[in-house]
């Protein structure tokens, strides 16, 4: 099929000679001179760039396949050293920027990118001119017609048939016309369809190669996302434990237990000790994670998210001690913790003269099952005189679906004493919920890790039938911000605006307005 696109090109380009060579007059001649400089800058600046993307695919994807067959380690430590990868400038060098990035985020301990982010099917159009391209066939087409009108023109402009002569003259002239007419129209119509057949075969052809490139990529060279994130969890988890292991006995950080704290799990015993003591000291502390309008993108609220700053060992990430938490029921002393911490310091902001925004704190289901929650915030708000609006109730969404009637009880009582309640990592299952016009949360936050987003469209369809707000969790690109915006999506967080920051970093970002 290759090889077919190269052939149509020098038919064309032949097609193109020919209808020069048999031009019947200077004005054909012009005008078919005039298209076929259209269609050479057309193949220079379109047809080429897409072969030579196309053959360059194509390299990169037998690079892969031959460092899978020649490599004893990891490919993708074979491919980082590679700076000729698809033999192919523009693709080579959207490929190191890759690169780099993908160097960037492994040294700070984030996921990492696609390959497709930087090497897809948008970008090649861009950089093949894919949208001026386009327009060639339609070029080729009004030109002919042009001429059409040009030939009919000069045709009759100046027929008349005073004498014999003038008459034969006129007849002559009128029969030039028409052939000019005929000849352009019928050049254009054939350069046309030809550029036309010759560009979508090969673009189609590169969008094959890239796509059987990608596919190979995602096999061979990197893990998937999901896959990333269980691998960079167990070695964190392993590696924290490890350390715990090696702290003296006898420090606060050794010999601190409570009730509870000798589980089956070998973790779970290197863990709680070490938990029990962190709370005793005051090391549990929360990040803030903004919420962001997604049109002005202006900081509307934040989401609390638990961090452990471990007196020795530094940041510790919420993979290594939620799972031990979340198992043996502890997750609720801890949730209990973080709760008061924000509460206070939303005191602290209000006695600073600070408005702060909403902060949103996280409910989990065991947290559901255990106490009476509307209790605990009531509880709360009056302790630290703070107002219900000043916080946001995430309930988690199994909460919903594994103790419903707790969950909706609880959930009315939160509402009727002024907090705004949202279903936390909705997944679309509006019939997993039984969601219909009589739900009463307020909103409904989308988790886009767990949506696809084919499914998108139709979730936020459903939402709008149902009269229910949603947000979105997880936003990581442009082309998610886009599409949320598409969909009337109005507010969202996610690591494209922040990753979860400081509380005084949170502070700086909504520049602490005053009450």
């Amino acid at each position: 099929m290759r090889k077919l696109s190269y052939l149509l090109i020098l038919i064309i380009l032949l097609g193109g000679i020919l209808l020069l060579a048999y031009a019947p007059d200077t004005m054909s001649l012009m005008f078919v001179a005039i298209m076929d400089v259209v269609v050479v800058l057309g193949i220079i600046f379109g047809v080429i760039p897409v072969l030579s993307y196309l053959s360059g695919l194509h390299n990169g994807l037998l690079s892969i396949r031959r460092l899978e067959e020649t490599q004893e380690k990891s490919t993708w430590i074979a491919l980082m050293q590679i700076d000729s990868f698809f033999k192919q400038n523009t693709l080579d060098q959207m490929f190191r920027e890759y690169r780099e990035k993908l160097k960037d985020q492994r040294d700070s301990g984030q996921l990492l990118s696609d390959v497709e982010d930087y090497i897809n099917e948008d970008v090649l159009a861009v950089k093949s001119w894919q949208t001026v391209i386009l327009q060639v066939p339609g070029t080729l087409t009004g030109l002919g017609i042009l001429g059409t009108f040009v030939g009919l023109l000069s045709g009759i402009g100046d027929v008349t048939f005073t004498s014999v002569s003038s008459a034969l003259t006129s007849v002559q002239t009128l029969l030039n016309g028409i052939q000019l007419a005929f000849y352009t129209s019928i050049g254009g119509v054939i350069l046309s369809i030809m550029f036309n057949i010759m560009y979508r075969i090969a673009w189609n052809l590169m969008l094959r190669d890239l796509t059987m490139f990608t596919d190979e990529f995602h096999k061979n060279a990197i893990p998937q996302v999901e896959e990333q994130q269980r691998y960079r969890e167990r070695k964190e988890i392993n590696q924290i434990v490890e350390l715990l292991e090696r702290i003296p006995k006898g420090t606060s950080y050794s010999s601190a237990r409570g009730d509870g704290a000798g589980g089956s799990s070998g973790n779970e015993q290197v863990l709680m000790p070490q938990i029990y003591a962190g709370m005793k000291n005051g090391e549990f502390i929360f990040y803030l994670q903004p919420r962001f309008d997604l049109t002005t993108r202006k900081v509307i609220g934040g989401e609390a998210l638990v961090r452990w700053k471990h007196g020795k060992l530094g940041m510790v990430s919420p993979a290594v001690f939620m799972p031990v938490l979340e198992q043996n029921g502890f997750i609720t002393k801890l949730d209990q913790y973080i709760w008061e911490a924000v509460c206070k310091n939303i005191r602290e902001w209000l006695d600073q003269g600070l408005r702060p925004v909403p902060i949103s704190l996280n409910v989990t289901k065991t947290d559901v099952m255990a106490m009476d929650i509307d209790e605990v915030f009531t509880e709360l708000i009056k302790k630290y005189r703070i107002p219900p609006r000043s916080i946001e109730i995430e309930i988690a969404q199994n909460a919903y679906l594994q103790s419903r009637g707790t969950a909706n009880f609880e959930e009315e009582k939160l509402r009727s004493h002024g907090f705004r309640v949202v279903v936390d990592g909705f997944d679309g299952d509006f019939i997993g919920l039984q969601i219909d016009e009589s739900f009463n949360a307020d909103a409904l936050k989308v988790d886009l890790r767990a949506v696809s987003d084919a499914s998108l469209p139709g979730i936020f369809e459903q939402a709008r039938k149902l009269q229910l707000s949603l947000s979105a969790e997880g936003i990581e690109s442009m082309e998610q911000l886009s599409s949320l915006r598409k969909y009337g999506c109005t507010e969202g967080q996610g690591y494209y605006f922040s990753k979860p920051v400081s509380v005084e970093e949170f502070l700086e970002m909504t520049r602490g307005d005053k009450a």
